[in-house]
């Protein structure tokens, strides 16, 4: 059976380490680190091996083992230690059996930043490179219609044919040829 790395859905059990983390992250003055530190650790935690080993229906390793064997991974990944207050939240988390929720709270945590920063955050996916006056304008009409900073992030797709689709939260903006084409076929078949 080939092993598969769960799919990454906010659930209600991580809102409140999600809001704890941002808490502590701002208080702290640290939003860009904790980012790091939460997306290093969502990462260790989602390898699929790992995540049967962090789970709460693990108990070959006590909640303080599985807190130690992730900030230790992310120390390795990152060369540096995490602050002591993110090692702390790790134990938190350990005792309370949510290490395995890391992906849940680090998406959560930002939605959190992205508001408290008002900032959005975009995805341009094209047919053709977007070019660096094209991807000002994007951001230029993205800010005027979200009243927010943008962080647009560009991708390449030649499936598209032509055109771009846009995507912003739950929006999604098709402007292209193979969204079209699509909507004519749907058109047609009814």
């Amino acid at each position: 059976m080939a092993e598969t790395t769960p799919v990454v859905r906010p659930t209600t059990a991580a809102r409140p380490y999600a809001r704890a983390a941002f808490e502590d992250a701002q208080a702290a003055q640290e939003l860009p680190l904790w980012s790091e530190l939460l997306q290093v650790t969502a990462a260790i935690a989602a390898d699929p091996a790992l995540y049967r080993l962090l789970g709460p229906w693990n108990p070959a390793l006590r909640g303080e083992q599985k807190a130690d064997l992730v900030g230790g991974l992310c120390r390795d990944i990152r060369g540096a230690e995490a602050p002591d207050a993110f090692i702390t939240f790790l134990k938190v988390l350990a005792e309370n059996h949510r290490l395995h929720q890391l992906p849940s709270i680090a998406v959560l945590f930002e939605r959190l930043r992205a508001e408290a920063e008002s900032t959005v955050h975009a995805e341009l996916v094209s047919a053709a490179a977007v070019t660096a006056a094209q991807r000002k304008i994007v951001i230029k009409a993205l800010k005027a219609r979200f009243k927010r900073d943008i962080v647009l992030n560009c991708k390449q797709d030649e499936s598209l044919i032509a055109g771009a689709v846009i995507r912003v939260g739950d929006l999604v903006i098709d402007g292209s040829a193979r969204g079209r084409l699509d909507k004519l076929a749907t058109a047609l078949s009814q």
